[in-house]
């Protein structure tokens, strides 16, 4: 990646993916809002005591959303999620619970058109990850 590209979008720039359009400030919006309340959730706070900087974990999280989503890539990271996960002890129970609360936080910030279509991204992904960490589990 050419780092001299990389430049962050602006609040109303936007992707469009399946017809239905995400500002960089909708994600941005739905990040912040749901790693705050994961900070404070009584489970979920366990498996993220690792992360130091929230801040950080924030924007990392929104460019990885904005990424996933189709928009160009601005920041110079890779994503490692099934072993960051793994390591954080991620079981089922706290996949649900995370999935839970995401979908809670999507139907806070966006239209019902977008937190389906996310909803349904994050499911997948949640399916994918459980299945992946129960792999690696069998390994250990």
């Amino acid at each position: 990646m050419n780092k001299e590209n990389l430049i962050k979008p602006k609040p109303t720039d936007f992707v469009v993916l399946n017809d239905i359009q995400f500002t960089h400030a909708d994600i941005f919006n739905v990040v912040d809002l749901f790693y705050k309340q994961v900070a404070q959730d009584s489970m979920l706070k366990v498996p993220f005591a690792s992360v130091k900087n929230w801040p950080e974990h924030i924007e990392r999280l929104t460019h990885f959303w904005w990424a996933r989503f189709g928009g160009q890539p601005y920041l110079d990271v890779s994503y490692n999620p099934i072993q960051k996960h793994f390591e954080a002890g991620f079981n089922k129970d706290f996949l649900d619970h995370w999935l839970g609360l995401f979908h809670t936080t999507l139907q806070q910030c966006l239209a019902a058109d977008q937190c389906d279509l996310w909803k349904n991204i994050s499911i997948r992904m949640g399916e994918s990850l459980h299945f992946r960490n129960e792999m690696m589990n069998q390994r250990v």
